[in-house]
């Protein structure tokens, strides 16, 4: 008995202001597409006997109806393969009120794709395999219900499914504000698979949970990370890392300014960004302990025209505070337009998602400003 675990997709995520020359639309968006699209191929060609989604569908409870469209063709092609696939609705994608209704409605007429976004535990038999589907649930909250889950002693197989962070010796976690949480030891009662969706990166927890983490990356904390599905054998207990072709994002190592001119600060930016292929890839650099003589003499725009063959270069310079300004308090001072509206969007009552999306589309505009 063999399944594809598969997670958190996020289809309808955009950033940045590139658009895809093909299709027209966000380049961020179109990637997050194709990935999904990938995972999708890759099922198909390993022809498990089932398919799990641990969550996070879509980016957003209401998602655009282009996002819609390309969810329902990909699951159309795993209905037509015969695949039977079992979807969670993530926090990304579960309304905060009930009578909002879900989005996963409108795939309950496919064949072989079962939708699950109703608060509480679902069971599903697929074969010899009882399958325990958890969506993400403020009330009852997830600790609650993954502390009822359990694996069923009739069943040859047992697997859970649950959208959430694990707390135990170490956290895995996203830091966002609606995110619920589990303790370790309530995943570890007779599954042979835990299928765990909302960390983006692939992880063990142990005995049997896996994060399949996301199928793109979505931020710089994700550089680095490969991305890809997960194919189980609950027979043999053999789990499987299937990798994804996704675009490049290069966290590179931050600059320490310290002690230079604003020269000899450009040409170290230059030296780093011409030793390594950037074309078409996302890129952050950060220079660090930038004294305030050296930042007003600072060729910030060359520096960003070194990174222009990139499909987004985000710099981010940050300076050494004066004595004065040390001894400041801290709300009282004014620094770059950037930092200050950073702190700004932090004080707005948004989710996390959304300050973190608003910060990300605004930091462009305002730093050519500070330019």
């Amino acid at each position: 008995m063999r399944l594809i675990h598969i997670s958190d997709t996020h289809l309808g995520f955009s950033a940045y202001s590139k658009l895809d020359p093909a299709e027209g639309i966000n380049q961020r968006e179109m990637d997050v597409y194709r990935a999904f699209s990938q995972a999708v191929d890759v099922a198909i060609q390993l022809k498990p006997d089932f398919v799990v989604h641990s969550g996070d569908l879509f980016d957003t409870v209401r998602p655009q109806n282009r996002a819609i469209d390309f969810a329902l063709k990909q699951l159309i092609r795993l209905s037509e393969a015969g695949l039977e696939t079992i979807l969670i609705s993530g926090n990304h994608s579960t309304p905060r009120l009930r009578e909002t209704g879900s989005i996963f409605r409108i795939f309950e007429h496919l064949p072989h794709i079962r939708p699950i976004h109703e608060p509480g535990i679902t069971q599903l038999v697929v074969g010899d395999t009882t399958v325990q589907a958890i969506p993400h649930s403020v009330t009852p909250n997830l600790a609650e219900l993954a502390s009822k889950a359990r694996a069923r002693g009739d069943s040859k197989h047992n697997v859970l499914v649950l959208h959430a962070g694990v707390l135990g010796a170490d956290v895995f976690k996203m830091d966002e504000f609606n995110e619920q949480t589990v303790p370790q030891e309530s995943l570890a009662d007779g599954w042979d698979y835990v299928a765990l969706g909302h960390f983006h990166s692939f992880r063990k927890i142990p005995p049997n949970a896996y994060y399949a983490g996301s199928t793109e990356r979505m931020g710089f904390g994700e550089a680095g990370q490969e991305k890809g599905v997960v194919e189980v054998d609950l027979e043999s207990h053999k789990v499987q890392f299937h990798p994804l072709k996704v675009r490049d994002m290069l966290d590179l190592d931050p600059l320490d300014a310290t002690g230079s001119a604003s020269s000899e600060i450009l040409r170290e930016a230059r030296e780093r960004l011409s030793a390594i292929a950037i074309d078409d890839k996302i890129v952050r650099l950060v220079i660090r302990n930038v004294a305030q003589d050296a930042l007003r003499s600072l060729d910030i725009p060359a520096i960003r025209r070194l990174g222009s063959s990139a499909l987004h270069f985000e710099l981010k310079v940050d300076r050494v505070e004066s004595e004065d300004e040390q001894s400041a308090a801290g709300d009282a001072q004014i620094g770059l337009l950037a930092d200050e509206f950073k702190k700004y969007v932090s004080t707005l009552d948004y989710t996390d998602d959304k300050k973190s999306r608003l910060v990300e589309l605004a930091i462009p505009y305002l730093q050519r400003d500070e330019e």
